[in-house]
C-alpha cells in the first residue's frame, strides 16, 4: 500500500478490514486514472486528425463529392471517431494518409486499448500504456497529412498574394493554421523553400532591384512566425539562414525577431557590417534590436555605430531607438566624427543628415570642437548648402544655442561667424 496513506490510516486507528478495503479503493482509483488518461489522449490524437481531414481539400485520387461526404461525417458527434479511424485505415480507392502499414496497425492497437478503457474490459491498463501512447503521438502525429494538401496549400498562398483574387485586408492567419494541418512536420522546411521561391517568381525582380525586398515573402514568413508552431518557425529560420538578402529583408520588417540570430555571431556581423543603411533603408530599428538583444559583441559596438553614422542617409531614428543608441555612445561618436572626421565637409553626408545634426545640436551643449567644425565647414565658398540653411534657421530660432556658439568666438584656432550662417552674427 502507498506508505503516506498507510501512515494516515494508522493515525486514524482504522481497522485492518477497513484498511484493506481502502487500499483496494486506492488501487482502483489509480487504475481508473490510467484508463482515463489513455482514453483522453487517444481522443485528442483522433481530434487532431479529424481537424486535418475537415480542413484539407480532396486528396489525390478521391473525388471532391466523396471527400465532402467524409468531411461531413467527420463533423458528426456520434460518427466522427469511427470516420477518422476508417480514413486512417483507408487504402482504396486511394489512401488519404500516405503512411506505412505498420503505423496503421499501431493506430488499430491503440484503438483496442481505448476500448479496453471505455468498456471496462479485463485487460489491465498501467502507467506504461499511457506513456507509450504519448510517445506514439509525439513521434507520429506529424506524419498524418492528407495527400494532395501540399499543392493545394501552395495554391492558396499564391492566390492570397494575388491582388486580383484577394483583398489586401483579408487575413492570412487561417491559411497558416490550415498549413499546420495539411503538412507533416518533416515537410515544413522544403515547403517553406518552395513557397518563398514561387512568391519571388510571381513578384519578379523589381523590388530586389530597388532594394526594397519582397513584401509578399516577408509577410508570409512573418505570419508563419506569428501563427505557426515552433516546428514551423524553425523551418522558416532554416530557410532564412540560407539566403542572407532574404534574412535582412525579413529582419528589417520584423526587427523583434532578431532572437533567431542567437549563437550566430558571423550572421550578426554580416548584417550590420554589410547590409545595414543602404540607399533605400532606415535600419535604425534593426540595429537597435541587435543592440538590445546584446547580439553585437561589446568590443564591436563602436565599429557598428560608426558605420551607421557614416552610412545613414536621410533617416532619423525614433525617440526610443535614439535613446538606445545614445546609451551605446551614439552622440559621443557623432561628435567625434564631426570634429575629427570633418563629416560636415562631405556635402552628401552633411545634406542628408541635416535633421540629425540639428537634433544633436538642440540636445547637447555646443562644445568648442563643434563650433570650430561648423565654422570650418561653412566659412568658405563651397559648403553643404541644405545643411547651411537648416543651421541658419536653427540659430535664428534658438537664441540660447546661438549664445553657446558665440561663447567660442576668437581663441586659437580662431572661430568666427561663418559666412554661410549669417544668423550667428552679433548684430
Amino acid at each position: 500500500m502507498n506508505l503516506p496513506i498507510q501512515n494516515w490510516l494508522n493515525t486514524q486507528k482504522i481497522s485492518r478490514e477497513a484498511s484493506s478495503s481502502f487500499d483496494e479503493s486506492f488501487i482502483c482509483f489509480k487504475v481508473g486514472a490510467y484508463k482515463a488518461s489513455l482514453l483522453f489522449a487517444y481522443l485528442g490524437f483522433m481530434n487532431v486528425i479529424r481537424d486535418r481531414i475537415i480542413a484539407a481539400p480532396a486528396p489525390t485520387g478521391i473525388t471532391p463529392q466523396h471527400w465532402a461526404g467524409i468531411q461531413s461525417n467527420a463533423k458528426g458527434p456520434e460518427t466522427w471517431e469511427k470516420v477518422v479511424f476508417d480514413v486512417i485505415q483507408q487504402k482504396q480507392p486511394s489512401p488519404v494518409f500516405d503512411v506505412p502499414e505498420d503505423l496503421r496497425n499501431q493506430v488499430k492497437y491503440w484503438k483496442d486499448r481505448r476500448n479496453d478503457c471505455a468498456h471496462s474490459r479485463q485487460n489491465k491498463i498501467i502507467a506504461a500504456h499511457v506513456e507509450s501512447l504519448y510517445a506514439f503521438i509525439e513521434s507520429n502525429l506529424g506524419k498524418f497529412a492528407v495527400n494532395g494538401s501540399r499543392s493545394e496549400m501552395l495554391k492558396r498562398i499564391l492566390d492570397y498574394f494575388n491582388p486580383s483574387l484577394t483583398s489586401p485586408n483579408e487575413s492570412i492567419t487561417p491559411i497558416i493554421h490550415d498549413l499546420l494541418n495539411a503538412l507533416t512536420i518533416t515537410d515544413y522546411p522544403s515547403f517553406i523553400t518552395e513557397a518563398v521561391s514561387e512568391l519571388e517568381k510571381v513578384q519578379g525582380n523589381v523590388p530586389t532591384l530597388l532594394g526594397m525586398g519582397n513584401p509578399s515573402v516577408t509577410k508570409f514568413l512573418g505570419a508563419c512566425f506569428k501563427n505557426g508552431t515552433d516546428e514551423l518557425r524553425d523551418a522558416c529560420r532554416i530557410g532564412l539562414f540560407t539566403n542572407d538578402v532574404l534574412l535582412v529583408d525579413f529582419l528589417r520588417e520584423y526587427p523583434d525577431k532578431v532572437y533567431i540570430l542567437q549563437n550566430q555571431p558571423q550572421k550578426v556581423r554580416l548584417i550590420w557590417h554589410q547590409h545595414l543603411f543602404g540607399k533605400f533603408h532606415n535600419n535604425f530599428s534593426l540595429l537597435n534590436s541587435l543592440l538590445r538583444a546584446s547580439l553585437i559583441p561589446h568590443d564591436q559596438i563602436e565599429e557598428a555605430i560608426s558605420l551607421a553614422i557614416k552610412a545613414s542617409v536621410s533617416y532619423l531614428p525614433s525617440d526610443v531607438d535614439l535613446q538606445t543608441l545614445i546609451q551605446h555612445g551614439y552622440y559621443v561618436l557623432l561628435e567625434k566624427m564631426i570634429i575629427e572626421g570633418k563629416q560636415m565637409t562631405y556635402f552628401d553626408w552633411a545634406n542628408n543628415n541635416k535633421e540629425l545634426i540639428v537634433k544633436y545640436l538642440s540636445e547637447n551643449t555646443i562644445s568648442r570642437g563643434i563650433a570650430g567644425a561648423i565654422y570650418d565647414a561653412f566659412n568658405g565658398s563651397h559648403y553643404a548648402w541644405h545643411l547651411g540653411e537648416y543651421l541658419n534657421r536653427f540659430f535664428d530660432q534658438n537664441p540660447n544655442k546661438k549664445a553657446e556658439y558665440l561663447a567660442h568666438i576668437g581663441g586659437d584656432p580662431d572661430i568666427g561667424v561663418p559666412r554661410a550662417i549669417p544668423s550667428l552674427s552679433n548684430t
